[in-house]
């Protein structure tokens, strides 16, 4: 009997591989195509045949993230039971592990992304101990305990008394909604002595201050997010390429909290991302937006990349004063609260500071949706935005600083482009004024910020919108001038 289905199940498999040649590609190779998938999706593939059978348990990353941000907002509207939906998950991710025994596979990276608080303690410590013993070299716990305070976040179980072996072998660490204390960080920056990546968001209050020295010869970014408490961040002789910080900046008074950056011997300093925390009004964020940029006065000069995230409307006031010399790339990101109705262009008014500005890039996330009424915008309206009438192109145009400034820039990208109002005025302008602009890339994808980590974004899957703006980015740059190389992807 046995023979007999072995031998039923090689014919089907045959019969299979007749019209299947992936199945028929070596075993690398199909790892290589699961690890592109969802962990969901690399798990069904166990059911095309017997060739997928069980393959998944050997891909080198565990990503258990079953985006909870969405989720959450169904338990918000629909009244859903919280507890039942992270006992599903628990039972999920325990039900995995009943399997990856099997596996010897080295983890480069395991992620946890979930609404889990403290009163999970046990199942969290145990999946990031059976990761640890795959030696792990990223690790992502983003636990999204939006309902509670500090108190009930999970702890972060290592320190000196407990630091096992195989944590020295992280490259990259990621905290979200997790409490850590100043001791257990300098354990990590004292032992990890691979660390490529820490980033910190939300991590309670028993994070005051830390520092990141020449301890670690490959450490490249620190990502700081909306920790109130830590007040000091120092890093000195430190080979650190990037820093992302979003919270508040210099105190606009003596009762305001805010976090000190001390920046000794970083030479290869050159990329700074900065958002502000939320305020009660525009003007706060737009001074919260210089606090910030004050805070690294001592490494302005020598930086080529600043990213600034930017949720409010902007008018030609809300001007940058540091100067950076040296800026070669300008990254502003307008979130989803922009509405098509705010025009964009006071942004260039912001060039004005960085007289060797080479690449500018916009990315707009999700606005109005679009649609044929844009079509409109063909006639007297396309003059009126184009020709300057409006009143912050008409400022931009008198502005001698600015029109200096935007003369060397060669390069124009702008993602999540969607063919509104003020994304259209924004690419006129660029095109009209850009006397050494060589090239644009529209990319009309559409996207949003993860609310967790405020630096990753993720793409919606909005393929009707898309194929508008993508047309209506065709059509709007028809006319370019031939010596711009115009991409639409």
């Amino acid at each position: 009997m046995a023979k007999r289905l072995r031998r039923r199940l090689q014919v089907e498999d045959d019969y299979t591989f007749q019209g299947d040649r992936i199945s028929m590609l070596p075993d690398d190779i199909l790892l290589l195509i699961l690890s592109c998938l969802s962990l969901k999706e690399a798990i069904r593939s166990s059911l095309l045949c017997s060739r997928w059978r069980n393959l998944w348990i050997f891909l080198p990353k565990l990503d258990l993230d079953l985006d909870s941000t969405t989720i959450l907002l169904q338990y918000h509207r629909k009244a859903y039971n919280i507890t039942k939906l992270r006992s599903d998950y628990v039972r999920w991710v325990d039900r995995i592990f009943t399997i990856l025994p099997n596996s010897s596979t080295n983890l480069v990276r395991f992620k946890v992304a979930f609404d889990l608080p403290l009163s999970f303690s046990g199942c969290v410590d145990y999946w990031v101990n059976s990761a640890l013993r795959r030696k792990v070299e990223s690790l992502d716990l983003i636990l999204n305990t939006y309902a509670y305070s500090p108190e009930e976040f999970y702890y972060f179980p290592y320190h000196k008394g407990n630091f096992p072996d195989n944590l020295k072998l992280l490259k990259r660490l990621s905290l979200h909604c997790v409490n850590v204390s100043d001791a257990a960080v300098a354990c990590l920056l004292g032992n990890c002595v691979l660390l490529e990546q820490l980033s910190l968001s939300r991590c309670g209050r028993m994070l005051s201050s830390l520092e990141v020295g020449g301890t670690l010869p490959v450490f490249k970014c620190l990502e700081i997010s909306q920790c109130p408490s830590l007040s000091l961040v120092v890093v000195r002789d430190s080979n650190i390429v990037c820093i992302k910080y979003a919270g508040l900046g210099r105190p606009h008074c003596r009762f305001e909290l805010h976090c000190r950056f001390e920046l000794v011997g970083v030479p290869r300093l050159t990329q700074l991302w900065i958002q502000a925390a939320h305020g009660q009004d525009r003007n706060f964020y737009i001074r919260s937006i210089r606090g910030i940029i004050d805070m690294f006065d001592s490494v302005l000069p020598q930086l080529h990349t600043l990213k600034i995230y930017y949720n409010y409307k902007i008018t030609c006031n809300d001007t940058l004063q540091s100067m950076m010399p040296n800026l070669k790339e300008l990254v502003v990101v307008v979130e989803s609260e922009f509405s098509d109705n705010c025009s964009l262009v006071p942004i260039i008014k912001w060039f004005s500071v960085a007289p060797c500005l080479q690449r500018f890039v916009l990315e707009a996330s999700h606005q109005d949706e679009t649609n044929a009424k844009i079509n409109e915008l063909w006639g007297p309206k396309r003059d009126y935005l184009i020709n300057g009438s409006d009143y912050h192109v008409s400022e931009i145009n008198n502005n001698n600083e600015v029109q200096l400034a935007y003369s060397h820039i060669k390069e124009v990208e702008f993602f999540g482009y969607r063919g509104v109002r003020n994304h259209l005025q924004m690419i006129s302008w660029l095109v009209r004024h850009g006397v050494a602009l060589e090239r644009i890339v529209v990319d009309p994808r559409s996207f949003e910020i993860r609310p967790n980590m405020p630096w990753d974004r993720i793409s919606r899957i909005q393929m009707d919108d898309e194929i508008i703006a993508r047309k209506l980015a065709k059509k709007q740059l028809r006319h370019v001038n031939s010596r711009i190389n115009v991409n639409i992807l």
